[in-house]
């Protein structure tokens, strides 16, 4: 991801009231990926395991979270959950204000080829 870009990021969060700020991207190269569903003011209103209306995001694995997220994680636990798609469902099922923060690209390192394509990408920002 863009230095820049994660800046301004740790920027609004510390700046806005929110229990949570989860970086985002349209950039979808994730064999699973989390999209994100976002009311008009990007306040996050679901997680989706496809794409449905008002997915314009997947989730770029980056994110601010305050101690209240802490109650819902260890709720998650007890539960038995181990997935973190189905921790950030509890957040917005638990009444978190949570939106997200759009980020040009974000590359999820979790295979080796990924590895070329951040170094790519960095080089191309460079």
């Amino acid at each position: 991801f863009s230095e820049k870009e994660f800046t301004e990021y740790i920027q609004t969060f510390h700046e806005e009231n929110l229990d949570g700020l989860m970086a985002v991207t349209t950039y979808v190269d994730d064999e699973k990926p989390l999209y994100v569903q976002t009311a008009d003011d990007l306040t996050i209103t679901n997680f989706c395991d496809r794409y449905e209306d008002r997915c314009h995001y997947v989730s770029g694995g980056i994110y601010c979270l305050t101690r209240q997220a802490l109650v819902t994680l260890d709720h998650c636990i007890e539960q038995g959950q181990s997935r973190m798609r189905n921790f950030q469902r509890q957040l917005v099922a638990d009444g978190l204000r949570l939106k997200v923060y759009p980020f040009s690209k974000v590359i999820d390192v979790d295979h080796c080829s990924d590895i070329f394509k951040a170094e790519e990408l960095i080089n191309e920002w460079r």
